[in-house]
């Protein structure tokens, strides 16, 4: 793709991208007509180019795929999803994206993350954040974080650093959960949980969650919920299960919704600031209000 020819980033500042996504909310990516009217005023088709791997023949019958290990097939991917992420990361201004798998979600997320900088990267000082405009994405899969990284285009790298961790079957309050053995050591205002598969082999005072009847059950956020700061939104594509799990045992005063029809939970951490610096952040990342609710 020339970025040169890119239009957005002709713009001088980056009203004209405000103007343009205060047109959207949440719900709005649930209409087909408007996520092509988004992907064509950002110009993404450049992200959904085929590779060699989608060519391959899938190995399960579509209710399998999710819930049988040994799938070689990449999953393929869903404009409306991939335009929402990247619409939260622009609209919310996002600092550090933290992502619970990887795929073309990575991407779309990245290339937000590429316009931010363009118009924003030298005007954050007083903010702490190290690695700003930046996703982190933990992926299981040694097989698909390849794959990720062979859809990255070469200029989005920098603003993606892909994880390989394992997968550990555990308890939480005497409940049977999974956990990542790697977590990225970031701060991240926005959380996408769309990992991990439930392919563990172990078993657990003989539990297992690698059966097809099962399904996610992460507990990685409670483990850390008391250090996100307010503003922090969360995604979680599909797995009700563990959204409800989540809801539950969350302690901080979440704003929740499920957009049944676009299948996902969206949580939003409503609390007033931390102290002065978690309000400078805030100010920039969202302004005067909270958006979503």
């Amino acid at each position: 793709m020339n970025l040169k020819k890119r239009k957005i980033l002709k713009f001088k500042n980056y009203k004209p991208i405000i103007i343009f996504l205060k047109k959207f909310n949440l719900n709005s990516f649930n209409d087909n007509v408007k996520v092509k009217i988004y992907l064509k005023f950002f110009e993404l088709s450049y992200l959904i180019k085929e590779i060699s791997e989608d060519t391959k023949t899938t190995r399960y019958p579509t209710f399998l795929r999710t819930v049988k290990a040994g799938e070689k097939k990449p999953f393929t991917y869903e404009l409306s999803d991939l335009c929402r992420l990247h619409w939260i990361i622009l609209s919310r201004k996002a600092l550090n994206t933290l992502e619970y798998g990887s795929g073309f979600s990575t991407i779309f997320m990245a290339d937000a993350c590429y316009i931010l900088s363009h118009f924003f990267n030298n005007t954050l000082s007083e903010i702490r954040v190290e690695n700003k405009f930046h996703v982190y994405a933990l992926e299981e899969s040694l097989e698909y974080l390849k794959i990720t990284k062979k859809r990255v285009p070469q200029f989005l790298s920098k603003f993606v650093s892909l994880i390989h961790s394992k997968i550990n079957l555990t308890q939480y309050d005497g409940r049977f959960v999974t956990t990542y053995s790697t977590i990225p050591d970031i701060s991240p205002d926005f959380i996408y949980l769309d990992g991990p598969s439930t392919f563990v082999k172990k078993r657990l005072k003989g539990f297992s969650i690698n059966n097809i009847s099962r399904f996610p059950m992460s507990s990685d956020l409670l483990t850390f919920e008391y250090f996100l700061e307010p503003g922090t939104f969360i995604i979680v594509d599909g797995r009700t299960a563990n959204s409800r799990f989540l809801k539950d045992y969350f302690k901080r005063k979440w704003k929740y919704y499920h957009d049944i029809k676009g299948d996902c939970h969206y949580f939003e951490l409503n609390e007033t600031p931390l102290g002065p610096y978690n309000k400078i952040k805030l100010k920039f990342c969202l302004g005067d209000k909270i958006k979503f609710f």
